[in-house]
């Protein structure tokens, strides 16, 4: 069994994270799009899926014959488990109650709201579509279609933003009463509009205050953290997202996707027209490919299972990838246990309060 990802790059405008817009009106992008998502997805055919994410822009944004033809696509070319979770990525102000019925029917089981905040301001400088207000109503809508699993994404870090306005809108977000919350912080790359604006990111101190404060403030509301950027109601994590941090197989479909098969990574050609182009000549859009080897396998996945509270089992690891870790890469966590990053649970090894917040660095130190 393994993981669907299918990337659907586009939405209303250019924003921090989509690459490709799609202005209404221009529905023959989608349409082409839809073709060769067709086309790819045939060379897996019979692959069976125990989970299926639809994102990467807004998938929401399409129409509903559109929805109709994709979810076509996965019910043609793969088999589902009984028990598949199905998430769809979906905007505020890209669906109403008719639309949010149809994702419901065509068995999407799992919505991924993109609140991002519920400040005004904050939204407007990220260039989102929707206000607090709409919102609100985007989820009451999800709702009475009947959808009883909604993660929220929430977004913080954003230039001059303060403590108080970080709690306000973790608690308000979170007060939605959604069973999955997404952390994010505000990501500037270079070449987006923000890094030509000079925007610069929040520094380190602040940043690690303002996780801890998202932190506690979701705990309050009755949220548990399972993973570093990932807060849950009770047996609600996401089934997708382990696959990743277990380090297990994927199939990524779309431009720019990636997909992982037993230590063999590959990824689709980033460019939208050079991915039609392939698909449409018959060949298939993988632009490269790396194969790990054991101990590259074990050590990544060792570093994604840090990301969670449950931690890892190193022996377990080393069993699955049949290898050790090397001298250097024990003392190095070792060291890491003594500075108080990480600690040791019977057989099991875990990231600290303090660790989480320096994950990153450590995993540098690590590789």
């Amino acid at each position: 069994m393994t993981a669907l990802y299918i990337h659907v790059p586009f939405c209303q405008n250019k924003c921090y994270f989509c690459s490709f817009v799609v202005a209404v009106g221009k529905e023959h992008h989608v349409d082409s799009y839809l073709d060769c998502l067709e086309r790819e997805a045939a060379f897996y055919q019979g692959e069976l899926l125990k989970t299926v994410y639809v994102g990467g822009g807004t998938p929401s944004l399409l129409n509903n014959i559109q929805l109709e033809r994709l979810f076509g696509i996965i019910q043609k070319n793969f088999r589902m488990i009984s028990d598949c979770e199905l998430t769809l990525e979906a905007n505020p102000v890209t669906f109403d109650i008719q639309k949010a019925k149809l994702m419901r029917g065509l068995g999407v089981n799992r919505l991924s709201l993109g609140v991002q905040s519920l400040n005004d301001r904050y939204l407007k400088f990220l260039g989102r579509a929707h206000n607090a207000d709409q919102a609100r109503a985007a989820f009451d809508i999800l709702r009475e279609a009947g959808f009883d699993n909604i993660n929220l994404d929430l977004m913080y870090s954003f230039p001059g933003q303060t403590n108080k306005e970080i709690e306000e809108d973790a608690h308000g977000i979170a007060g939605f009463g959604g069973e999955h919350l997404s952390l994010y912080t505000l990501t500037i790359e270079e070449g987006s509009r923000f890094y030509h604006r000079k925007y610069t990111w929040q520094d380190g101190t602040s940043q690690g205050e303002q996780y801890s404060l998202v932190m506690k403030a979701l705990e309050s509301t009755g949220f548990s953290q399972y993973e570093i950027s990932n807060f849950t109601k009770p047996a609600r994590e996401s089934k997708h997202n382990r696959i990743y941090w277990q380090g297990e197989n994927y199939i990524g479909l779309g431009v720019g996707a990636h997909s992982h098969k037993n230590g063999e990574r590959y990824w689709n050609v980033s460019n939208l027209m050079e991915y039609i182009h392939r698909l449409k000549e018959s060949q298939r859009p993988v632009e490269g490919r790396e194969i790990l080897d054991s101990h590259a396998r074990l050590k990544e996945t060792l570093l994604f299972g840090l990301r969670m509270n449950q931690g890892v089992n190193v022996v377990q690891l080393e069993q699955r990838f049949q290898c050790i870790l090397t001298p250097e890469s024990r003392e190095m966590l070792n060291s890491f246990i003594i500075e108080g990053f990480l600690k040791r649970e019977g057989a099991w090894l875990k990231t600290t309060a303090k660790g989480r917040v320096v994950l990153d660095e450590l995993s540098v130190r690590l590789i």
